[in-house]
């Protein structure tokens, strides 16, 4: 076997060699210079490029990136891909707020060429060579180009006077062993360049503060001025909490500048109206620049650990998001420092992180430097800058191909993410603040830690049915939910391998690949070569289900008498790690195991009382409530990071029940489950006091997920058992939706419930409820088309049987959004019952909604019609129309009822206006029409016309009064 492992080994070893020896990466060197007219929003610029062919090919052309143009129309790939997204807001922007690039002229070696553009990309275009460009030789490409900046849809753009530039130059496609690398902009779906070196310089008014790629040089009073603003902003810092908000507070009502200039401040007035400012760094793939005039600018300095490098950190940021920023340097210190020591210190002179207007997620990274969204919480905040921070590393500095391997970079800095958190915050169990009054001080999620929050993102995927494996293109994926999968699943994975194959030996691994790959373009063989050369074993098992296929790991554990038997529920065969317990909870033994097999029985060893698979939860198994073989029950307020190894219920005070009936029933919420992990087994306990009628009230709601129901893309059963409202009894309903893996529709929706309802004599209005016991089955089947984003349509069929009755309804819809502000939506239903003998009345067709005689919506008042939330009075439920008959509220009928409801809203009006008609179906057609025509302000329904009554108009205060009802949600306990 030793003699087999070194032969493998050396193989594997020349193999890489040959590997190394062709691979190549051209080098492209840019100088640029740009001009901002921020009264236009536009940039005028000329290019320059030396481009190296250290291929050992023969370039003909060479394919150009032109992004800004991805703004241009509805026909790029972004507009594309947003609408695709469910994202409209390009697709409505007004002309003015869209971008492009044009006056392009490219030049080869001082002689014009030509270049058209790609079939199917206008931000693509192939430049033709005027000779061929033989491997080694280079090539000097110029161009002048104009960029009309877009308002910030994606990345490229700006909001008022603060802007964000990036994506903004033609920069060549990358040629490497593959071929050509053309891609188009993307919002999801990152990039891929040629590593290069940049000269920038940029031009713009002089009251901007600006921080870009690269190393400032010849710009001496830009540095002082900067450096000026940086001790005004750690002026800031030094002030306690009342002057700091007070000082913020007057920074945000001055919009020109963020400090008042003071009379000995000769850098300024000393400032030209226009400045130019001149950046270089080498050793990058890509430029971006950002400028604002209102940033709060602080500084301050990494010395690397083991080196005489200093490393500066500047961080700038807007007065209304002072307080979460007072601590950004540290952030970008901490960032800056352990990513140097995890991987390899970082090789340029400057990390700057700054405050931006964006739509990009949470922050995108450039090399040198970040642009941050607002986040709500200092922990939120310092894990954006964190994340950004890292992708110097993955993707600045490792540059590997982030349209084809999103994980690459998104995933291994998730995983460096959850390193630096357990490093930094071990000594607060690794907790991270989203809502510091809610979690510090309520105590309601206080443990949450960097290690739940990732396993919930990991998990909520669990068995999807329209998983993807990560070794896919960006704009393959089918939602954001799977491409967030490129972040979560290796983030997990990696930190498991990790615990599995020791931190030690991964430092090892990590290093060496970022020292062999920095400066160049990795792939996933590259990366799993390392693991190969230093792991004492295969690591197949992991690189093919974490990356190639979309397999998840679930064991379980049971006591068998003398025999604990693992079973694998799964279909991701992973080591598990065992810890054996005695009966007081003290920790035995732990071992580490491995099986093929299914099921599993391992000997108990002496004294041991339990055991649990994954003991420290380092193992991203799906369900994890089935990893020990014992459980003790725990409660928490409201909500807790679920402790999953114990039966542990959440208890919410419920204080403001009411209902005519009951009156106020203050009562207790106690729900098990739900949250990825817990398996497919969730509950709801509800009890509370009815202190009108002396006695208790509540419900329980048992529900069950069926995760490999193949016949259906997801399903669920329930059961309900309820005392509430004067009614007791149960329901029992299933819930499944049909549709083709990775695709949105047609979808089928079913749902069956069998309820059972004991009304009390006394608790409900007798012209509304029939009193007495019902048994009745409900069936609802659903079909509904979505073509596009704009439009969806739906049909359906709705049927009620109970003992002696059958009602059946027949329905459709559609929403269609016309424009932004324009959209239209349209019901339409026929209600009729084929078996009338002996119809409970609360099953009745009301013509002005319904009675809910199933339970499902909030209903304040079933009983009496003596205050303002009678049922079909004030409140409106069900697909009646949405006027009332002051008179005759209840109006009912067992005749065939046609309804038909529109909603329209329009430009510069709020809510929408709607149009109701019902009509009768008699023994003649037609006979009984009703129109109402009225306003619809969120819950609110405004009637402002109503064809039945001698007054059809408003004609005072007191005619709306009566009128105006609510909608109520459907509500479950």
């Amino acid at each position: 076997m030793t003699k087999i492992r070194i032969l493998f080994y050396f193989g594997l070893l020349i193999s890489n060699l040959l590997a190394e020896k062709k691979y190549f990466q051209q080098h492209v060197a840019y100088e640029i210079d740009v001009k901002l007219n921020d009264s236009a929003h536009t940039l005028s610029a000329f290019e320059k490029i030396r481009y190296n062919n250290n291929s050992p090919d023969t370039l003909q052309y060479i394919w150009f990136h032109i992004w800004p143009n991805a703004y241009k129309n509805d026909s790029t790939a972004l507009a594309k891909q947003l609408l695709r997204l469910g994202s409209t807001r390009f697709h409505y922007s007004k002309d003015e707020d869209r971008g492009y690039i044009d006056s392009l002229d490219f030049s080869i070696n001082g002689s014009s060429t030509n270049w058209e553009s790609h079939p199917d990309w206008i931000d693509v275009i192939k430049v033709h060579l005027l000779n061929p460009l033989f491997p080694g030789d280079s090539i000097i490409i110029e161009t002048p180009f104009f960029v009309k900046l877009p308002k910030i849809f994606s990345r490229l753009g700006h909001s008022g006077k603060h802007y964000e530039i990036t994506q903004w130059y033609p920069k060549p496609a990358v040629y490497d062993k593959d071929g050509w690398h053309p891609m188009p902009y993307l919002n999801m779906g990152e990039f891929y360049s040629e590593f290069g070196s940049f000269d920038v310089r940029i031009t713009l008014p002089k009251q901007y503060r600006i921080m870009a790629t690269g190393d400032l040089i010849n710009s001496d009073n830009e540095l002082q001025w900067l450096d000026s603003l940086a001790l005004l902003g750690e002026s800031l810092l030094m002030l306690d909490k009342k002057s700091f908000k007070k000082k913020i507070k007057t920074l945000k009502k001055n919009k020109k500048t963020s400090f008042k200039k003071t009379d000995d401040d000769k850098l300024i007035k000393s400032i030209p109206k226009y400045k130019t400012i001149r950046f270089i760094q080498d050793n990058v793939h890509d430029f971006a620049w950002f400028a604002d005039p209102n940033w709060i600018v602080n500084k301050g300095e990494l010395w690397l650990q083991d080196s005489l490098k200093k490393v500066v950190l500047w961080s700038m940021y807007l007065p209304k998001n002072a307080r979460t920023w007072k601590r950004s340097i540290e952030y970008l210190h901490d960032a800056g420092y352990w990513y140097s020591t995890f991987y390899g210190d970082y090789p340029y002179n400057h990390i700057t992180a700054v405050d931006g207007d964006m739509s990009a997620g949470g922050g995108m990274e450039y090399p040198n430097i970040t642009v941050i969204s607002r986040s709500d919480s200092e922990d939120l905040l310092e894990y954006v800058i964190m994340h950004e921070v890292g992708h110097n590393w993955f993707y600045g500095i490792l540059g590997n191909n982030e349209r084809d391997f999103t994980w690459m970079d998104e995933g291994l800095n998730e995983y460096s993410n959850i390193r630096y958190w357990e490093k930094k915050y071990e000594n607060r169990n690794n907790q991270i603040v989203f809502q510091d009054f809610v979690q510090n001080t309520l105590g309601i999620g206080k443990n949450i830690d960097i290690h739940f929050f990732h396993y919930l993102a990991f998990a909520g995927a669990g068995t999807n049915k329209d998983a993807q494996p990560l070794n896919i293109s960006a704009n393959a994926t089918f939602n954001s939910q799977n491409y967030s999968q490129n972040y979560m699943r290796p983030a997990v994975m990696m930190r498991y391998l990790q615990h599995y194959i020791g931190e030690e030996k991964m430092d090892l691994i990590m290093q060496e690949f970022y020292e062999t790959w920095k400066f160049r373009h990795p792939s996933p063989i590259n990366f799993k070569y390392f693991f190969d050369k230093h792991l004492d074993e295969d690591v197949d098992w992991f690189f093919d289900n974490v990356f190639d296929k979309t397999t998840s790991i679930d064991f379980g554990i049971k006591k068998r008498r003398n025999k604990f038997e693992i079973i694998n529920h799964g279909n991701f065969n992973v080591p598990f790690e065992i810890a054996y317990y005695n009966k007081k909870g003290n920790e035995l033994v732990r071992e580490w195991y491995k099986t093929d097999q299914k099921v599993t029985l391992y000997d108990i060893p002496k004294n041991c009382s339990y055991a649990t698979i994954d003991p420290d939860q380092f193992m991203p198994d799906i369900f994890r409530t089935n990893n020990i073989s014992k459980k003790e029950i725990e409660t928490n307020f409201i909500f807790e990071k679920p402790n999953y190894y114990a039966r542990d219920f959440h208890l919410i005070p419920w204080l403001f029940s009411y209902n005519s009936y009951n009156g106020f029933t203050p009562g207790l919420s106690v729900w098990n489950g739900f949250l990825p992990g817990y398996g497919n087994n969730s509950s709801i306990f509800f009890i509370a006091y009815d202190f009108q009628n002396n006695k208790p009230v509540g419900s329980i709601s048992l529900i069950r997920k069926d995760q490999y129901f193949n016949q259906f893309h997801q399903s669920e059963w329930s059961i309900k058992i309820s005392s509430l409202e004067g009614r007791s009894g149960f329901n029992i309903g299933f819930d499944a939706l049909k549709k083709k893996p990775l695709t949105k529709a047609p979808l089928l929706q079913i749902n069956g419930n069998i309820f059972y309802h004991s009304l009390i004599k006394g608790a409900f209005n007798p012209e509304l409820y029939a009193s007495g016991k019902y048994l009745v089955g409900k069936f609802n089947i659903e079909k509904k088309w979505i073509p596009n984003v704009f439009r969806d349509h739906y049909l359906g069929v709705l049927t009620n049987v109970g003992y002696e009755f059958f009602k059946g309804r027949i329905y459709g819809g559609f929403n269609y959004n016309i424009s932004k502000n324009i959209k239209t939506s349209g019901f339409t239903s026929v209600d009729a019952f084929l078996n009338d003998k002996n119809i409970p009345i609360q099953y009745n067709n009301y013509l002005f909604g319904s009675t809910d005689p199933d339970f499902n919506q909030l209903v304040l008042n079933r009983t009496s019609t003596d205050n303002h939330f009678n049922i079909l009075q004030n409140t409106y439920h069900g697909s009646g129309i949405r006027g009332i008959d002051t008179d005759t509220p209840r109006d009912n009928t067992i005749k065939p009822l046609w309804v038909l409801k529109i909603d329209q809203s329009v430009p510069y009006m709020p809510g929408q206006i709607f149009f109701d008609f019902a009509s009768v179906l008699d023994t003649k057609l037609f006979s009984s029409n009703y129109i109402v025509i009225g306003l619809k302000l969120g819950p609110l329904i405004i009637p402002l016309y109503q064809n039945w009554e001698s007054e059809k108009f408003p004609n005072d205060l007191n005619w709306l009064s009566q009128r105006i009802r609510i909608t109520t949600p459907t509500i479950n306990f």
